[in-house]
């Protein structure tokens, strides 16, 4: 992947200790300011969570997909960091200057990077009690792909408590052995828990195909992808129901040597939908050539109206536009 260039403007809202929440966004440059020592428990320690999602532009108006699920799990990542998370609305004030004053006429879609972070620190790691919420945002079109995955046999993806979050911390251990399959000519890996269940993949979440039925991890010990979530939806509405439950490796193995797996899939807000082609356990790389679910490819169509085009792709899916926001140019 090309190195990542965030837009200039970043909407930053500090929280010093005595104070009753965080104060209103103001715009700022990316760089480390008066708000930020360089000992903040974020560096020293990892006090640090965020989220990943997608602003689209459609005529005069911005959609901020699915924004009110995102506040929802940082709200749960900084619960389990023991972080202030913003109130909602100044996370939408914030993330609306992000978007205006970053964004291109051109530009049809935004990556946005919402983060809070304990911003002071001593010695041990014991938060100081300043904590800053900010948003900065990319240029990053949505392309889908076919992707080759290795599956992670020895290592865990994070610690259990921190799996079902958006913690800095789970991503450290986890790209380091994602670089190294990266290396190997992999696009991914596939993570497992300590009994062999398949989890998801980096920064991915997995669906397969299998004896006619789609199946995806359940969200114990997984980050419950906004994504998934969303295609969870399309995908009923096209007659297919996901089953969620636990997949065990060996089983995923038997399904890919017998066919009975016939189709994997795997959705991000960062890296859109890509088709796996091949799986690669231990010595033996698998291909999977077979068909995907009937519904698949209108849900992904449904997906592509929903936010590219949601101007009008909206009108029939009234849960996700409750939430999400919409605001004007």
């Amino acid at each position: 992947m090309k190195r990542t260039i965030w837009l200039p403007h970043v909407a930053v809202s500090p929280f010093y200790e005595g104070e009753e929440g965080y104060r209103p966004p103001q715009l700022s440059g990316n760089e480390i300011n008066s708000a930020v020592q360089l000992s903040a428990d974020a560096i020293q320690f990892g006090f640090c969570v965020y989220e990943g999602m997608r602003a689209y532009m459609d005529g005069a108006q911005y959609l901020v997909f699915r924004a009110r699920d995102h506040h929802a799990r940082l709200a749960r990542s900084c619960e389990a960091l023991g972080l202030p998370c913003p109130e909602f609305a100044l996370f939408i004030d914030a993330i609306k200057l992000a978007i205006l004053e970053n964004r291109d006429p051109e530009q049809k879609c935004l990556y946005l990077r919402p983060i809070v972070f304990s911003a002071s620190g001593g010695i041990m790691p014991e938060q100081g009690g300043t904590y800053v919420f900010a948003v900065f945002c990319t240029e990053m079109g949505v392309s889908n792909r076919d992707i080759r995955v290795l599956v992670e046999t020895e290592s865990p993806r994070t610690v259990p408590a921190f799996s079902e979050v958006k913690t800095a911390t789970n991503y450290t251990s986890s790209a380091l052995i994602n670089q190294k399959a990266l290396n190997d000519g992999f696009d991914t890996v596939l993570w497992l828990d300590p009994d062999g269940f398949v989890r998801e993949c980096t920064t991915m979440n997995v669906f397969m195909h299998f004896d006619g039925r789609v199946i995806t991890p359940g969200t114990n010990g997984i980050l419950s992808g906004i994504t998934r979530k969303t295609m969870i939806g399309l995908l009923a509405k096209e007659g297919e129901q996901v089953i969620e439950t636990d997949v065990h490796i060996d089983d995923v193995v038997n399904g890919l040597e017998t066919g009975a797996l016939s189709y994997m899939f795997t959705t991000s807000t960062a890296l859109g939908i890509n088709k796996v082609t091949a799986v690669r356990h231990g010595g033996t790389e698998y291909r999977i050539e077979g068909n995907g679910p009937a519904g698949l490819g209108a849900a992904i169509g449904e997906h592509r109206n929903v936010t590219r085009q949601f101007a009008a792709g909206l009108a029939g899916h009234s849960e996700i536009r409750e939430r999400s926001y919409v605001g004007a140019i």
